[in-house]
């Protein structure tokens, strides 16, 4: 449980429960910012079990280019953060959660030689207007770039537990992500991703935001490093609801849930596995230069990256296709060539602890493997689609129309691809 009784509260809390969401601001005409946020995933699962078109809400989501500017933001009455002493008990561990994320950011950017701007969160009830427009509870915890406010409906953290993420760790973990993309905002790097997805494809805007989400849990890890190391405010077992956090809002999870197949192209937030590893590594380095989500998405769009069998046992777990991989297995089984459509030649590999994938390695582009033996060990890099069975290995070798990286498959000494 999270020692959060009797800390600093946060002077940047806004508390307008109860008071309304003011002036509907109309879409039509209008428009949406980009936003970014744990929350936004819980409309994109409502939507699936509504049975909703997903195109027109990623659209909001993520910022369509053909969107015009943000209303004005809706200033906050006079006196609108909540006294300390008035505070209700979910009110001030917010607070409290809230301080200690500053304490973090301000000791690490002055670090840096640099000053961190602390962001406001303000608590809203049913709907709140911001610089980024209008936004119902639905939408769940958002961070606003043009006001730099965090926007929180309690009511949240009671789906969270629906969503099998109880306790206060699980919610303190979402203030942090939201806080992480404050520091994104503050550092330029939602400024970048705007720009490069007006430039791009819908695929690759749902990357880019992949990307950033991961880049906030990683945030959200180095936070919770320095809060155990310096303050002592976690104890034992909060790491692991953070974790059940991360990994319940995975956009696989989710897709799940909703009873759908699992779309990666789709992703907007990462996999439960990637939300979970990402969080991980900020928490165990609790360093800012370990969340480059940037750098490694760009090294694994140009090669595919390199995987171990629990790794890819992963990506089954997950549903996962179209995932680009590399590692070695043992051959098992060796099957005839399939000779409808395009020749292949097929074998099962053994890759990791009882996971077997089956390879579809096609002989009309690359050479065939002669000699090929149970209990020989071949390499491989290509891309793993998800079936029952274990999963398919394709594009083990190059693509003539380079649409796909080049895959090739490795056998006593000699490469084929």
């Amino acid at each position: 449980m999270v020692q959060w009784r009797g800390r600093r509260r946060s002077r940047n809390v806004e508390d307008m429960r109860g008071r309304g969401s003011g002036r509907r601001v109309s879409l039509g005409g209008g428009g949406l910012k980009l936003k970014s946020g744990i929350g936004t995933i819980i409309l994109i699962a409502a939507v699936y079990f509504m049975g909703g078109d997903m195109s027109q809400i990623l659209s909001l989501l993520l910022g369509d280019p053909g969107l015009s500017s943000p209303p004005a933001a809706q200033q906050a009455p006079r006196g609108s953060g909540a006294p300390a002493g008035r505070m209700d008990e979910g009110a001030e561990f917010v607070s409290v959660i809230l301080a200690d994320t500053e304490d973090t950011w301000d000791a690490l950017f002055r670090q840096a030689g640099a000053v961190y701007p602390q962001p406001k969160l303000r608590l809203f009830t049913d709907g709140v207007n911001s610089a980024c427009g209008y936004n119902t509870s639905a939408v769940g915890p958002f961070y606003c770039p043009p006001d730099q406010r965090v926007y929180l409906d309690l009511g949240f953290f009671s789906q969270l537990e629906q969503l099998g993420a109880p306790g206060d760790f699980a919610q303190a973990y979402v203030i942090g992500h939201e806080v992480g993309h404050h520091v994104q905002n503050v550092t330029g790097v939602l400024q970048q991703v705007a720009a490069q997805k007006a430039r791009g494809s819908r695929l690759q805007a749902n990357k880019l935001q992949v990307l950033v989400e991961l880049q906030a849990d990683c945030y959200a890890g180095v936070w919770a490093h320095h809060a155990e190391a310096e303050r002592d405010l976690l104890e034992r077992g909060d790491v692991e609801e953070g974790l059940r956090a991360a990994a319940s809002i995975g956009d696989d999870n989710l897709q799940q849930r909703a009873g759908r197949q699992v779309r990666p192209e789709t992703f907007t937030h990462g996999s439960s596995a990637q939300r979970v590893a990402w969080f991980k590594r900020g928490f165990n380095q609790g360093r800012v230069e370990a969340c480059d989500t940037f750098a490694e998405g760009a090294a694994a769009a140009a090669q595919p990256a390199a995987v171990d069998g629990q790794a890819l046992q992963a990506a089954y777990a997950s549903r996962s296709s179209d995932v680009l991989v590399r590692g070695s297995g043992t051959v098992v089984k060796v099957l005839p060539d399939d000779t409808k459509g395009s020749a292949h030649q097929r074998f099962i590999l053994e890759v990791g602890s009882n996971h077997t994938v089956l390879v579809a390695h096609n002989i009309d582009l690359a050479p065939r493997i002669d000699g090929l033996r149970r209990g020989d060990k071949v390499e491989f890099a290509g891309e793993y689609e998800w079936n029952a069975q274990g999963g398919v290995l394709h594009w083990t070798h190059h693509d003539p129309a380079g649409r796909h990286p080049g895959g090739y498959l490795r056998h006593q000494g000699r490469r084929y691809e």
